[in-house]
């Protein structure tokens, strides 16, 4: 008799069970599940394109888990469930949160906009908010920079997106400018010639743009002239101290004068000069 009681007990409960409703549940969660490793596969294939593939599989999981969250909570919806107090709890939560990772998500968000815009990349020569150097890693959170005194140097991403960002590298050419002085007695002509000579015979100089010298400023001590020239990114830091060389050196032997600062004296009476003898 305790058999057949049980028996009827189960079978009273599975025939109170609204079925078309655990059907309706088990239907939007299958589908939602399909849904979401759908999207999961999407997202996966678009941002992989543009990030690395740690943080494009990433951010397809989270994507993943939260449709799956939405589709789970809609079929319990579906069953009858009242589900009031955990949304409320998830709504109070989320708030919490988002006030604790303010500063989390800025830089995920940053993160995400420097990917699609791609500014800057690993192997660029940049300046970023004064920290100048080598990209090595730009991660969602936050991007390396190796200075070029070998510190690496951790920037937030939400730091680079609002800066300024010089990216050196990214042209194949870049221009140097110099400043040589010489002294007032000599001739300026002769000097802008000797530099002429000396950046168009360097190899690493461009053609066009065609380099440029001539008077810029006639300062207290001198007569500054400018030399503009342009040449390979990747050369110019050896353009530099190789032209700024050959410069002194021509004008050194042309015995044209780099002059140092050096001021004149003007009195308004005559001075008088006592010599003491003991």
């Amino acid at each position: 008799m305790d058999g057949l009681g049980n028996f009827s007990s189960v079978f009273g409960w599975l025939s109170s069970i609204n079925w078309l409703q655990v059907i309706a549940a088990l239907l939007i969660l299958g589908i939602g599940v399909f849904i979401a490793y759908t999207v999961k596969r999407i997202t996966y294939r678009v941002f992989i394109r543009f990030m690395p593939q740690t943080t494009a599989s990433t951010i397809a999981r989270i994507i993943y888990y939260v449709l799956v969250i939405v589709f789970a909570i809609s079929a319990l919806g579906t069953l009858g469930i009242d589900l009031t107090g955990v949304v409320i709890a998830g709504g109070m939560l989320g708030i919490i949160l988002g006030f604790a990772l303010q500063s989390v998500t800025a830089n995920f968000i940053s993160g995400l906009f420097l990917y699609w815009e791609r500014p800057l990349k690993p192997g660029d020569v940049v300046d970023v908010d004064g920290n100048a150097g080598v990209v090595v890693d730009i991660s969602i959170m936050s991007t390396k920079i190796r200075s070029f005194d070998g510190i690496l140097v951790r920037v937030p991403n939400e730091k680079v997106f609002n800066s300024v960002i010089k990216n050196i590298g990214a042209n194949v050419a870049r221009r140097l400018e110099l400043i040589v002085s010489i002294a007032y007695r000599e001739d300026a002509e002769k000097a802008v010639e000797i530099i002429k000579k000396v950046v168009e015979e360097h190899p690493f100089v461009l053609v066009y743009p065609e380099p440029e010298v001539f008077v810029t400023n006639l300062s207290e001590s001198s007569v500054d002239l400018s030399v503009r020239v342009w040449t390979p990114t990747s050369e110019w830091m050896n353009v530099k101290k190789e032209i700024l060389w050959r410069i002194k050196k021509a004008l050194t032997e042309a015995g044209i004068e780099i002059p140092f600062p050096q001021r004149d004296l003007w009195f308004r009476g005559p001075l008088e000069v006592r010599v003491k003898r003991e």
